[in-house]
């Protein structure tokens, strides 16, 4: 299954819940796999949660909060 983070194409199984999709751009993207203070929204601005299900093509936005 695909779906888009930040425009930017994962392909992750099917049925793959949003911290999947979120951990897999994380690592495409070489960046921490650490999930705490991130805010993930919908294509529609809708904020959503890590254990939410996706469907193919899905459009997710990842925030990173800094935690210095």
């Amino acid at each position: 299954m695909k779906a888009f983070v930040n425009e930017t194409e994962v392909r992750t199984y099917y049925g793959a819940k949003v911290k999947s999709v979120v951990l897999a751009y994380c690592r495409a993207m070489n960046l921490p796999l650490k999930l705490e203070g991130i805010e993930v929204r919908d294509a529609y601005g809708n904020i959503i949660g890590l254990d939410g299900s996706l469907r193919a093509n899905s459009k997710i936005y990842v925030k990173f909060k800094n935690n210095n």
